[in-house]
């Protein structure tokens, strides 16, 4: 079938909105229209050529959401009709990140899906009988991709799929910072630096677990107002005072849990300074990753930990 996709031609470049090939998906394979995508720091990031493992041309995109138009032999989770999430990170449920519950980094496609390709080593896009590899194994830039049945996740029809998309990468990456890598305990007090897509995962995620006071800093007005809508306490423009503005907050302690999603240096030290002097957790969730790392503070000893969002 004929699909348009932005296609990644050149590194450095605009990406070319044309007219490509989608082949039928295979056994194990559904193909997906989709409906709604997000843009994510990655996408840039390997558009731009600074990614050392990026390669062209590829269909970007990798936070999409959209309806399951045809399933391969053997397909069972997934069936026509169905509202689904494209997934970068699958789950196979088998292999030994999938049962461990430190990760969920799947190893069952990752090393074709690499390299652009899907488990078989081939893609299903092309133009003119020339490959044109898969992104992340998604390929979200378009109008459909075939994606592994392990790489797609199915959510309420009800659900809006502008929405859902985010659920690929950036919203889970903040929500799984704060639950499962921080566990962020009932009546803390929390500081998000950075209220972008990954920031505002952290602020639901802190809600989630029941945290008292949630502390948003962020340089956008715009973004602040979306963060006290998802549950923020109290927020405020950020600057060189920002640590001593989250002091002040909570009477001169510092927070129980502070959460870094810019990606600037800058700012992860004054996260990492806003965490309480006493037993604090300090964590970075990269925008584009679902990678978050933390460090815990404590009287006597220092840990740190890395795990997934």
């Amino acid at each position: 079938m004929r699909i348009r996709a932005a296609v990644l031609e050149e590194f450095g470049q605009p990406l070319a909105v044309q007219e490509v090939d989608l082949a039928e998906p295979k056994a194990g394979e559904a193909l997906v229209r989709l409906v709604a995508c997000g843009v994510c720091h990655t996408d840039l990031y390997t558009a731009s050529g600074a990614d050392p493992s990026g390669y062209a041309p590829t269909v970007l995109g990798h936070e999409g959401a959209g309806i399951v138009e045809r399933v391969g032999p053997g397909v069972t989770s997934v069936a026509p009709g169905d509202q689904v999430v494209t997934l970068f990170s699958p789950q196979c449920r088998e292999c030994v990140h999938c049962l461990s519950d430190r990760t969920n980094l799947c190893l069952a496609i990752r090393e074709q899906q690499n390299q652009g390709f899907l488990p078989d080593g081939t893609t299903r896009l092309s133009r003119d009988g020339e490959p044109i590899r898969h992104f992340m194994g998604t390929s979200a830039f378009g109008e459909a991709t075939v994606l592994p049945e392990i790489a797609v996740a199915r959510v309420p029809a009800s659900a809006p799929p502008d929405v859902v998309c985010t659920l690929a990468c950036g919203a889970t990456t903040g929500i799984g910072a704060a639950l499962y890598v921080a566990k962020v305990e009932p009546r803390s007090t929390c500081a998000v630096f950075g209220t972008g897509l990954v920031g505002l995962g952290a602020v639901a995620g802190c809600r989630l677990a029941g945290a008292e006071r949630i502390i948003c800093i962020d340089l956008s007005e715009r973004r602040l107002e979306i963060a006290r809508a998802q549950g923020a306490t109290d927020t405020f423009v950020g600057g060189e005072d920002a640590v001593e503005r989250v002091l002040e907050l909570t009477d001169g302690f510092g927070a129980d849990y502070t959460f870094e999603a810019t990606g600037n240096v800058a700012v992860m030290r004054q996260a990492v300074e806003a965490a309480a002097r006493r037993a604090a957790t300090a964590c970075r969730s990269s925008p584009g990753s679902t990678s978050t790392a933390c460090s815990t503070s404590r009287p006597s000893s220092r840990t740190t930990a890395r795990s997934t969002g």
